[in-house]
């Protein structure tokens, strides 16, 4: 899948992980959706350190957007994150 910065896809599932590079936890796209699975999802810190790493999560919507550096990453409405 080609992503397009500023286009909004529904209902992602995702997972939270232990960034080994930031030792944060982080949200990305779970496999098998079209989405690299490198990708991070932006969304509230206090919704990802809740719940252990590994949990499963869905958006209602998500932005495609680019960071200032040029990374690519994907944006929760909101930034909210429900636990599946």
């Amino acid at each position: 899948m080609g992503l397009i910065v500023g286009n909004y896809y529904d209902k992602i599932k995702c997972e939270s992980f232990l960034d080994s590079k930031t030792n944060r936890i982080r949200i990305r796209p779970l496999a098998d959706q079209g989405f690299p699975t490198n990708l991070v999802v932006e969304s509230l810190k206090k919704i990802r350190e809740a719940h252990p790493v590994g949990t499963k999560f869905t958006t209602d919507n998500i932005l495609v957007s680019k960071k200032p550096n040029g990374r690519i990453h994907l944006r929760a409405k909101d930034q909210m994150i429900y636990k599946l």
